[in-house]
């Protein structure tokens, strides 16, 4: 990846168990059509590298990812293997797109992975796939806005792939697989920034030609539970965070409802990071699920997760429930 010989997409094919669209490409595309192809190509080449070294780990029983009982075992590593091949494909989808109207393929990075077992590396997946299924609906959106109708159908399909995914990486968490009547969205920046947490720094060819905006990083320190509470957020020092008195907001965006702003409280700074507080008001408005927080420079209102983003400061923080 991300140049398989024919051989090789062949099985990569076979492992997928569908082939490429044969479908032809649309003649045109406008400039946020192409931004938003090299979002998904930049994304996918993060989850195929993700999900070949579990693989790896699950198939050489690397400790941590051992299986007492052997089928188990077999049907983890035969759902990996149609998972990374899919996820391979959805890249050569991207690409194959760029190239048909002249632009450059994303090139993969290199990349670290924070996790040292199966049930951690699967509790990161689905809180990416989360963000990834909320991105592709902006994605959807640009394409609507630009008119792009031909590649909405294509995308909507790899919605509904991602979205199978989902369900098992709960189902291995022992969760309900069906997490939301209406998933949360997102938007294009947050997704391209958190992909970045995971990328070696100066290791990614050709980043610099994906014109999206890069947050600087957000920590959820004290994540929330299933009842209102306060959660505690970190960022790196900066101008605008060290002052006692800040005009930033903590900013929330759950399933399809208009984000949430609330009052973020500074309540401390230690070794150059800066801790706040905010109330997360699961009660008051089923904060179940997939939640993007951000902390913002204006408190609102945001009619949608782009203008969150827009008003972005640091971000985003991803925060799972039930």
């Amino acid at each position: 990846m991300p140049n398989p010989s024919l051989d090789q997409l062949e099985k990569i094919q076979e492992n997928a168990r569908g082939t490429l669209p044969n479908t032809p490409p649309p003649e045109t595309i406008g400039r946020d059509g192409i931004t938003n192809l090299q979002l998904i190509a930049f994304n996918e080449l993060f989850e195929v590298a993700f999900f070949n070294e579990l693989l790896l780990n699950v198939t050489n029983n690397v400790e941590g990812y051992h299986f007492k009982d052997p089928d188990d075992r077999e049907f983890v590593i035969t759902t990996l293997t149609a998972i990374l091949a899919q996820e391979e494909l959805h890249v050569l989808s991207a690409n194959s797109g760029l190239q048909h109207f002249n632009i450059a393929s994303i090139q993969p990075c290199r990349y670290q992975f924070p996790v040292s077992d199966f049930d951690s590396a699967i509790a990161l997946a689905a809180t990416f796939t989360n963000l990834v299924l909320g991105t592709l609906q902006d994605v959807v959106e640009v394409f609507a806005a630009e008119r792009d109708f031909g590649l909405a159908r294509l995308i909507a399909s790899v919605i509904g792939n991602e979205g199978e995914q989902q369900g098992w990486f709960r189902i291995q968490q022992g969760k309900i697989p069906s997490e939301l009547p209406f998933l949360t969205t997102s938007a294009l920046p947050f997704a391209f920034t958190a992909v970045q947490q995971f990328t070696v720094p100066g290791s990614c060819l050709n980043i610099n030609e994906i014109k999206l905006q890069t947050f600087q990083p957000l920590t959820i320190v004290k994540t929330p539970s299933t009842m209102t509470g306060n959660i505690i957020v970190s960022w790196p020092v900066s101008k605008q965070g060290t002052r006692n008195q800040t005009p930033f907001s903590l900013t929330y965006i759950n399933q399809q409802n208009l984000p949430i702003v609330e009052p973020l409280q500074i309540t401390s700074r230690k070794e150059n990071v800066v801790y706040a507080e905010a109330l997360f008001p699961y009660d008051q408005y089923e904060l179940n699920g997939f939640t993007i927080a951000a902390i913002t420079n204006s408190s609102g209102p945001f009619p949608n997760a782009g203008s969150v983003a827009r008003s972005t400061v640091f971000g985003p923080g991803l925060i799972m429930v039930n």
